[in-house]
């Protein structure tokens, strides 16, 4: 019991962290500019698509938050542009961007960067930068949430089974060694709220 409670607190105070990171956020202009920022983002990167002759779309995407009592996972829809090619890119970007609504956060540290995502063999590989470990304060449930959130998120689309965490381009064991990641994760369907 004496350890129920101190997860609790544990996890309020990561919640209250968290929430304070998005009024950061926020003042930026997280609200439309966070699905702006994911389709400048694609921009970007669709010029050196273009010439393939590939053409950006309009699609939208379930991504996955906790809510703020870290119980469970709730599906969030967010419209993205993005090239067929870009699509896993773009969704995990969304994830990242956060979400306005009170109800529900996000774990992963706000200077975590995307780095490359691929799709082989129905897994997708990944990777984000040093500060996905460095950067990342929560215990088991905290780290649950995150790889949950990223890994129901990309297993939306029906060609992704599982998802393989990279750091700097490299496997990892675990994010602070609660969940085993040194495998591809299946779909955490347990953690979705209904």
């Amino acid at each position: 019991m004496r350890l129920r409670n101190i997860l609790a607190i544990v996890l309020t105070v990561l919640c209250v962290a968290m929430l304070a990171g998005c009024d950061e956020q926020g003042k930026a202009g997280s609200g439309s500019s966070s699905s702006a920022a994911v389709a400048s983002g694609s921009s970007s990167s669709s010029a050196s698509s273009g010439a393939a002759g590939q053409k950006a779309a309009t699609m939208d995407i379930s991504v996955y938050y906790p809510d703020v009592n870290a119980t469970g996972l709730v599906a969030v829809t967010k419209t993205v542009k993005a090239q067929e090619a870009e699509k896993y890119q773009a969704a995990v970007e969304a994830l990242l961007a956060g979400t306005d609504d009170k109800k529900l956060t996000t774990v992963f540290p706000k200077k975590a960067k995307l780095r490359k995502v691929s799709v082989s063999g129905g897994v997708a590989k990944v990777d984000f930068d040093k500060n996905l470990i460095s950067g990342f304060v929560g215990g088991s449930t905290g780290e649950e949430m995150l790889v949950g959130s990223l890994v129901n998120t990309l297993t939306e689309f029906p060609e992704i089974k599982k998802v393989q965490i990279l750091v700097e381009g490299k496997e990892i064991d675990s994010l602070s060694g609660h969940l085993d990641l040194s495998r591809p994760v299946e779909r955490m369907p347990e953690l979705i709220k209904k």
